[in-house]
């Protein structure tokens, strides 16, 4: 399957991204790559993904994670004496209307 020019900027503007069509034109062919291995993929198990084993279901254990350990922190004046500091509190703009 090929992916056209048109596709292919659509989804860099999905994505927020601008290229050059130089640009543009190598993602095409590494697309077109991607696109044939999936097909590849799809076509070897013939859409019965049972024999596909899962790896993302990976568990940890409770047992397995490290304890909690309490340590000693900073002073909050140690912590603000390199910046301006509002009420103990780091002082950053506003980004958020």
């Amino acid at each position: 399957m090929a992916i056209t020019e048109k596709e292919l900027k659509t989804l860099a503007k999905l994505s927020r991204l601008e290229f050059s069509e130089e640009e543009l034109a190598g993602f095409k062919s590494g697309f077109e790559e991607m696109i044939e291995f999936c097909d590849g993929i799809n076509s070897e198990i013939g859409g019965d993904t049972s024999s596909i084993r899962e790896v993302g279901s990976m568990q940890t254990e409770w047992k397995d994670l490290r304890e909690d350990v309490v340590e000693e922190s900073l002073p909050n004046e140690k912590i603000l004496s390199n910046v301006h500091g509002e009420r103990g509190y780091f002082a950053v703009k506003r980004v958020v209307k």
